[in-house]
């Protein structure tokens, strides 16, 4: 019967193949710090990453000092080590003895060269910033369907005020091109004028989890949302530049929900507290206004008031008087005048004459006014009231000679 080996049997093969090694005992390696972790007891946690391959690293807190002080995600490292092999999890470590920071790392210098570029076009500018609703009704959730931040998002909302209505758009939120699907749903979000506030969140990860968040399309489509935007990504002393672009950063998806969503208590206290305060405003408008109504009354002084009252009716009454005196005046002087102007053009109608036995006479189409305008040559006409005479002139005689 063939006999197989173990599980344990080939870890320990493995493991004392890597301790036979002497090279892999002391080794100087260079990479990128991804997913840097310190734990409570001061170790540290970290992989170490070049273009290729990626490899588990522990520093040990007795090893650290200060050598940590200034290191980041994303630094340059040089670390001196030994590679191990834990036969429980049947995984690989490097054990770092000594770590030298080189400065910022690729990834971490191409996060600082697009964050200056946004900058600069004034992405990040806090008077764009818009304020969160204070009573919002509908939210939009931007995270993956099946991770545990939906979970963690409808659990505070249950809490919170049951009264919210939540809204999904699913998105990947991690891997390579997705950037493009995350920029298009948030675009596509906050354009929908019926949500309050939108969540873009991720549960935590390295650097390189995160990098999709660092795009500037991701960036542009957080500035350009119509809806207000909080982000939680990653861990809390994770930021992206979606973090610096919205409009506000939580610590976490579960600190995002409690910013976005008022608690149902807090609201009922906040207006009842409105209430108080509204009714206490009214109340002193209304006292100040009932004193004022008071103060003008008492200084009225109702007696003299009247008084004062009979005083100006009397001068009223006198100054109507005088003006109806002077308007008779007036109207008197002007009939006498039009009385005056129609007897002058009555003397003048000649119409009035001609009824008088008078008439007008005239000749070759003009009025005669004196004897000098009458010829002999031409008939004469007299213009009566009721009628026209024609005659032939035969005699002038002007003051008493004869006209030839």
């Amino acid at each position: 019967m063939m006999k197989y080996a173990s599980v344990t049997d080939v870890v320990r093969r493995i493991k004392e193949d890597v301790y036979k090694d002497y090279k892999l005992q002391s080794v100087a390696m260079e990479g990128n710090i991804i997913g840097l972790k310190r734990a409570s007891n001061g170790h540290y946690y970290m992989n170490l990453r070049d273009d290729n391959c990626s490899i588990h690293a522990i520093l040990f807190a007795g090893r650290a000092g200060r050598s940590m002080d200034n290191v980041c995600e994303g630094d340059h490292v040089v670390v001196i080590g030994a590679v191990q092999v834990y036969e429980k999890a049947g995984s690989v470590s490097f054990i770092i003895e000594r770590l030298f920071s080189q400065g910022v790392g690729k990834l971490q210098a191409e996060y600082e060269k697009v964050k200056k570029e946004l900058a600069a076009e004034g992405y990040f500018d806090t008077e764009h910033k818009k304020p969160l609703p204070r009573f919002p009704w509908t939210i939009g959730i931007l995270t993956s369907k099946t991770g545990a931040v939906l979970h963690d998002i409808h659990k505070i909302a249950a809490e919170r005020n049951p009264y919210v209505q939540i809204e999904l758009f699913p998105i990947p939120v991690q891997g390579v091109g997705v950037e493009t699907i995350i920029a298009q749903k948030i675009a596509s979000a906050g354009a929908d004028s019926h949500l309050d506030v939108l969540i873009l969140a991720r549960g935590g990860g390295s650097m390189e989890d995160l990098w999709c968040f660092n795009h500037p399309a991701v960036v542009q489509a957080i500035y350009h949302s119509e809806i207000p935007i909080i982000t939680a990504i990653g861990h809390e002393t994770d930021t992206t530049l979606a973090d610096y672009a919205a409009d506000v950063r939580a610590a976490t998806p579960t600190h995002a929900a409690e910013l976005a969503i008022p608690s149902f208590d807090e609201m009922a206290l906040d207006i009842a507290e409105m209430t108080e305060s509204a009714y206490h405003a009214i109340s002193l408008c209304f006292e100040r206004w009932q004193h004022d109504v008071i103060k003008t009354t008492a200084g009225l002084q109702p007696k003299r008031y009247d008084e004062y009252l009979i005083l100006k009716k009397q001068q009223v009454e006198h100054l109507l008087h005088t003006t109806l005196q002077q308007f008779n005046l007036c109207y008197a002087d002007n009939l006498k005048k039009c009385a005056e102007l129609k007897a002058g053009l009555e003397a003048m109608n000649p119409i009035l004459l001609v009824r008088k036995g008078y008439g007008q006479l005239e000749q070759d189409g003009h009025i005669i006014s004196d004897i000098h305008s009458v010829s002999k040559e031409k008939p004469l006409y007299i213009q009566l009231v009721d009628g026209l005479i024609t005659t032939d002139v035969k005699e002038v005689t002007i003051h008493g000679k004869r006209n030839r």
